[in-house]
């Protein structure tokens, strides 16, 4: 037992403090180096051919400190004697420690027998037949020889000859006893007369007493500087307590502002819903209260109707002409009666949000109080002349050319001097295009001479049909649904056509003026007459829903609310205008500008923002 503990510990001590911590054997010559890592030196070699071996300096791959090698050779670093010292008494030690349990080898000769003595000075372990020959030879009769069992039983300890003056490598009889300051290495009694003539050299005692002085000073400035690293650390992990401490503090402090203030925002938020939801509730009164007088004027406009046609299905001539009378007053009264109309502006409800100086979360909004404003706008070149506008989804507007009689896209940049990117597209299926529109498939309808047209993104030629050939008509308006109907103008006679994706006609829709510009919305053909100054709006059937007066409409175009752009030429300014907003019942809502040339076309992004092109400039409008 005591046996396996023993070799335990020494196996735990050769591990830790007598392998290399580059090849992890047992040392084998070790060298300093200047950071007094130890290390092999095959293995400092390995090292230098690794990194180069024309350095002057290694790396200790420990520390990473620089040793400056003299002369390059790698021999001429301090061996580390001590640890020499102690690797050759551990391996005497660990192999008695083996042979306890097994013989051990002599070896001294080739036969390997078993070892019975162990040479002092030799360090080497003997059998019977080489110890006589030890016994006989001049240089080693006089050796000191111990037998295995004193060796084993503590009784004799070995202790390696390195730990007695080590001898001269160039003059083995010589002891290393005198010390050379300039080469700051143990030479011998010779090697001082030859190679150290003029250097400052001194005895090995007076060199050592010298250097345990230093020593001793390197102690007690080593002893404070631990000091100071300790209370450095102690002070480090002070500071580290006093910050975690602080952190969780901190953190507390912020989650429970973020509580507060999240409670802060819910409150103003749940007054404003609350506030939003009384003023809904107040307008949802005047709608209902609305629709109930209205209900109530149709029953009784109705039950007259119906009155009135039981009367006169008999054709009683005296009885009709009795109630004559009657039949006027109530007439008169009913046609009197005005609808009950709700305030446009009542419909209109928002939130605006606070800016990020200010501390309020935002404000309801009651009316609308957008304007637009000119976001970009780029001048085009006397060439250019654009009779109608339309935009893809990814923003890439498309207009039809008069100039160039082709299609021309303009591609946003960001660059603020040069918004637009404009490119003629030379397509030999496009002749004289005239309108373009866009349907929710991203495709493109155009009217190209008598036929419209449906191009891909990449302007190939998809689908095209011929409208009006029936009569003859020549289409001058082309407009498109979210369901992707087509509908056709033909401004030579008040005619729309209203026609299926793939061109097949659904119906013919005469109109009572002249159809100048077309757009369909909400399932509505919306209309202009320039000459007359009217605005028409009509079902798929041709139901006439409102009609509104204004001056010269030049163009017009539907917001996806519905509403209705229209820009206007001037009877006063014939070169002026402005662009006019009505709701899709055809009242008037306000102006986006009140400032531009014509002629003006129109058209909606997909975000909302409005492109206007008129003579000379292509404009985008966007709501602020």
């Amino acid at each position: 037992m005591a046996t396996g503990g023993t070799a335990e510990v020494l196996g735990k001590i050769g591990e830790r403090h007598l392998e290399c911590s580059i090849c992890f054997n047992r040392f084998t010559e070790p060298k300093f180096l200047d950071c007094l890592h130890t290390f092999c030196l095959k293995c400092l070699h390995n090292l230098r051919e690794i990194e180069s071996p024309q350095i002057l300096k290694l790396k200790c791959p420990l520390c990473r400190h620089e040793t400056t090698l003299a002369n390059k050779r790698l021999e001429d670093l301090p061996t580390n004697i001590t640890l020499s010292a102690l690797v050759e008494e551990f391996t005497v030690q660990e192999k008695l420690l083996q042979g306890q349990g097994s013989e051990i080898k002599c070896q001294s000769c080739e036969e390997k027998n078993q070892a019975t003595l162990f040479c002092m000075d030799c360090a080497q372990f003997l059998c019977k037949d080489c110890q006589r020959v030890h016994e006989r030879l001049a240089g080693t009769k006089s050796h000191r020889t111990y037998t295995l069992a004193q060796l084993q039983s503590g009784e004799i300890v070995y202790k390696s000859k390195l730990r007695e003056e080590p001898k001269c490598d160039k003059h083995p009889d010589q002891n290393l006893n005198i010390y050379c300051y300039r080469c700051q290495q143990l030479v011998c009694i010779t090697c001082c007369f030859i190679d150290h003539r003029n250097h400052k050299c001194v005895n090995l005692s007076e060199a050592f007493g010298k250097c345990k002085l230093e020593v001793e000073g390197l102690k007690v400035r080593a002893e404070k500087k631990k000091t100071e690293l300790n209370n450095a650390k102690e002070n480090t992990a002070k500071s580290r307590k006093n910050l975690n401490a602080m952190f969780e503090a901190t953190n507390k402090k912020i989650s429970q502002k973020v509580d507060k203030e999240v409670a802060r925002i819910r409150a103003k938020g749940e007054k404003l819903k609350q506030e939003a939801k009384e003023v809904y509730q107040d307008r949802v009164k005047v709608f209902d209260s609305a629709d109930n007088v209205n209900d109530r004027q149709l029953r009784v406009v109705e039950q007259t109707l119906e009155e009135m046609n039981q009367l006169l299905a008999p054709e009683i001539m005296h009885g009709i002409v009795h109630l004559r009378q009657k039949f006027l007053h109530s007439h008169r009264e009913l046609t009197e009666q005005q609808p009950q109309i709700v305030p446009e502006q009542l419909h209109f409800i928002d939130f605006q949000e606070s800016g990020e100086a200010e501390r309020s979360l935002g404000r309801l909004i009651l009316k609308d109080e957008s304007r637009w404003q000119l976001k970009k706008e780029i001048k085009l070149d006397g060439r250019h002349s654009i009779t109608s506008v339309a935009v893809f989804s990814n923003n890439v507007i498309v207009t039809a050319d008069y100039g160039y009689k082709q299609l021309v896209t303009y591609s946003p940049t960001r660059n603020h001097k040069s918004p637009f990117i404009s490119q003629v597209i030379q397509s030999h299926d496009i002749k004289d295009p005239c309108q373009v529109t866009v349907n929710r498939l991203d495709h493109l309808l155009v009217l190209d001479g008598p036929a419209v047209k449906t191009f891909s993104r990449e302007y190939q030629l998809l689908h095209q049909f011929q409208p009006g050939t029936d009569s003859g008509r020549k289409p001058t308006c082309l407009a498109v649904d979210e369901d992707n109907l087509i509908a056709v103008g033909y401004k030579a006679k008040g005619e729309i056509s209203l026609h299926k994706p793939d061109g097949t006609l659904i119906r013919n829709l005469p109109t009572s003026l002249r159809v100048d510009r077309l757009v369909i919305s909400n399932k509505r053909l919306i209309y202009t007459n320039e000459t007359k100054g009217k605005l028409i709006s009509t079902d798929f059937h041709g139901n006439i829903v409102f009609t509104a007066d204004m001056q010269r409409p030049k163009s017009v175009c539907c917001d996806k609310h519905g509403n209705i752009y229209v820009a206007q030429g001037r009877q006063s300014s014939p070169s002026g205008g402005e662009i006019c907003v009505y709701s899709a019942w055809g009242k008037y809502l306000g102006c986006v500008t009140k400032e531009f040339m014509v002629t003006v076309v129109m058209a909606f992004t997909q975000a909302g923002e409005l492109v206007v092109g008129k003579l000379g400039f292509l404009q985008i409008y966007h709501q602020v």
